[in-house]
């Protein structure tokens, strides 16, 4: 037998996590992470040219630099679109469906998205573990650095997909959806 206060214990914490997990997937990280990258690449971009024009020695490493930040904005971005729904669908034929055959074809979206991005997030980390023996010319960092962002920004699109699903049905979950009918 179980007093009552040793019964909700598991249910308070597991409604702690459950709200602590929903803080987490409510920070706007896709936003942040493709906003600094954007900074990033300008600011490299600019000093390169700065550099190349008014400097005897242009800075060689402001090309990596610039990749690099450019690697993170491009997928995270993505990311970002994926959360917001904002990747257009061409939905024209799927309409004319009956809605059971509509509803059926959103599942097999569902999947075909889930099965893609967990590919490319396995597939994205396993090459992230391979260049990470090589390094950059002018950093003379990791090349992993490059392509890490493709393996942690699928993780999150799929995160974000795996959402979307769950709230396909509440209205103010999303500001827009890029249909084009």
């Amino acid at each position: 037998h179980a007093f009552p206060g040793q019964l909700r214990q598991p249910m308070t914490s597991m409604h702690s996590r459950t709200r602590r997990l929903a803080r987490w997937f409510a920070l706007p990280l896709e936003e942040l992470v493709a906003g600094v990258s954007l900074v990033v690449v300008v600011c490299a971009v600019l000093w390169g040219v700065l550099t190349r024009y008014l400097f005897p020695q242009p800075a060689a490493w402001t090309y990596e630099v610039a990749t690099i930040g450019f690697a993170w904005l491009v997928f995270f971005g993505a990311a970002a679109g994926v959360r917001y729904r904002l990747h257009s669908d061409i939905d024209i034929l799927v309409v004319s469906f009956s809605p059971r055959w509509q509803h059926v074809v959103a599942v097999f979206n569902f999947w075909l998205l889930a099965f893609f991005f967990a590919a490319l997030c396995i597939f994205s980390v396993l090459h992230t573990l391979d260049a990470h023996k090589s390094l950059t010319i002018a950093l003379n960092v990791p090349r992993s650095v490059i392509y890490a962002p493709l393996g942690i920004a699928a993780f999150m699109m799929l995160a974000r997909h795996i959402e979307a699903w769950f709230r396909r049905n509440d209205p103010d979950a999303y500001g827009h959806e890029a249909n084009i009918t």
